[in-house]
């Protein structure tokens, strides 16, 4: 027997056809009424009754009316939730996601809720029978996609009776866009983009993060959409941000304005950094037993330690001493400097341990394009490929678009960054200028003291055994 459909699921024709298989008494009535002698009291009764049945549908028609979708889309939604539900049974069973029933009883498919849309994505919440796991919906979302005619499937959630199959219509991500920047800063976030639902992608301030992509994927806008959404408390003196540009100052350059501190060559990189530990260290020891949290202000802000091209520090560097300093203040940075408020946003290309032995210290991840399954792993962790996260298959036409693995755990998170333009970058820099600016200054090497002429030793005397022999 066919389930009965959900009620935002039905059409003019079901509704109809439910009312007459449920009112058909009504219909019933009113031709017996019209076949009885013609009795005023008959009369009025039939009246009164005509006019209570010819209120009632009015009020059908109008509650019905009101639920009806309108616009193209919103019936095209419908439409696609009709088929799911109507043909769920079969393709799950079609591609494998059946298990025998007790009893020799026939195949028994996981169960699915009522679809829900949001923007052009299809949420279905299955649960699965006793025999499945989510390896298993996992392996068959591609096959699923194909089924209900989706772009991609991807799963969501741990427990095996909370899942949710969300299926792709569209792209929300497929065109670069602008956002409007700065905005006001609520002191855990910053707007960088778009999710997959078109909605405002903001990411945290707070855990480390390194993004990792391929020449070409999309960084700078990452690195920019960070700047960019700073602007505003980095004006106000509540954050700091040192960047260090191993591109020869290329790309930060423009924006210098809103640099506390910058740095481009190895040598004041590595000092940039090591006064970053110090800094760290200092305010760790004035925090020590007042609270366990920095909660930034002008005279304490947040320091964000900006890197782009970090592989240049920790891998690539010839001088060897450079390098050594390089790996040990970083991860210094990154193991003790979340707590106190300085937090590292690092940029590289690629995402080896070899290149970035301090990868597992960074919480939150982002992944632009990258070359393959290993990469993406690397990045994002052994299950990412698996929840759905395909760095390597990110087309090289669509700069920008990642997958956020968030330090809590949950599943990747499909995004876009903003296009940011060089006329932004100097607009913005120009209005909203960091108060204050400190060069990163080289020591100068000890000099060697001057050593003082030695003076003649005098001859030493002979004995008379000595002038003897």
């Amino acid at each position: 027997m066919r389930p009965a459909l959900p009620r935002e699921l039905r059409s003019w024709g079901d509704e109809i056809g439910l009312l007459f298989r449920r009112w058909w008494w009504i219909a019933a009535l009113v031709l017996v009424l019209s076949w009885l002698p013609p009795v005023p009291a008959v009369q009025v009764a039939f009246t009164v009754g005509c006019l209570a049945v010819a209120a009632l549908l009015c009020l059908w028609v109008a509650t019905t009316a009101h639920r009806m979708p309108r616009r193209p889309d919103e019936k095209w939604k419908r439409d696609v939730s009709r088929n799911v539900l109507a043909s769920w049974t079969a393709v799950a069973a079609r591609v494998g996601l059946g298990v025998s029933g007790y009893g020799g009883n026939g195949p028994v498919v996981p169960a699915i809720s009522t679809p829900v849309w949001d923007g052009w994505i299809c949420a279905v919440c299955v649960s699965l029978p006793q025999g499945l796991g989510r390896e298993h919906l996992q392996a068959q979302a591609d096959l699923l996609a194909q089924a209900f005619a989706a772009r991609r499937a991807t799963v969501h959630g741990e427990h095996i009776g909370a899942l949710v199959l969300r299926l792709e219509y569209a792209d929300a991500l497929e065109h670069p866009f602008s956002l409007e920047l700065p905005v006001a800063w609520d002191g855990k976030t910053v707007p960088m983009g778009k999710d997959a639902t078109g909605s405002l992608w903001s990411l945290r301030l707070g855990p480390h993060t390194l993004v990792a992509g391929s020449s070409g994927s999309g960084k700078a806008s990452l690195v920019w959409g960070l700047l960019l959404g700073l602007a505003e408390p980095i004006h106000r003196g509540l954050v700091e941000v040192w960047g260090i540009d191993r591109k020869g100052g290329m790309e930060l350059a423009l924006g210098r304005a809103l640099l506390t501190r910058f740095a481009a060559d190895a040598e004041r990189s590595v000092i940039l950094l090591e006064d970053a530990v110090a800094a760290m260290q200092q305010r760790a020891s004035d925090l020590a037993g007042k609270t366990r949290q920095h909660t930034p202000s002008i005279d304490s802000p947040t320091v964000v330690v900006l890197i782009d091209e970090l592989a240049a520090l920790t891998a690539y560097e010839t001088d060897r001493d450079l390098l050594r300093r390089a790996n040990a203040a970083l991860a210094t940075l990154a193991s003790q400097g979340r707590a106190v408020g300085f937090i590292v946003f690092a940029c590289l290309q690629d995402p080896r341990k070899e290149t970035l032995p301090a990868r597992g210290l960074f919480t939150q991840t982002v992944g632009l394009r990258l070359r393959d399954r290993m990469e993406t792993a690397m990045v994002l962790g052994d299950g990412a490929v698996a929840a759905g996260a395909r760095c390597h298959e990110i087309s090289p036409t669509t700069p920008g678009v990642a997958y956020v693995l968030p330090e809590d755990g949950s599943p990747p998170e499909r995004v876009r960054a903003g296009l940011i333009t060089d006329d932004m970058i100097r607009d913005v820099a120009s209005r909203f200028a960091a108060p204050r600016q400190v060069p990163v200054v080289i020591p100068e090497a000890p000099t060697p003291e001057e050593r003082q002429p030695r003076t003649p030793r005098a001859q030493r005397r002979t004995s008379r055994k000595e002038s003897a022999s």
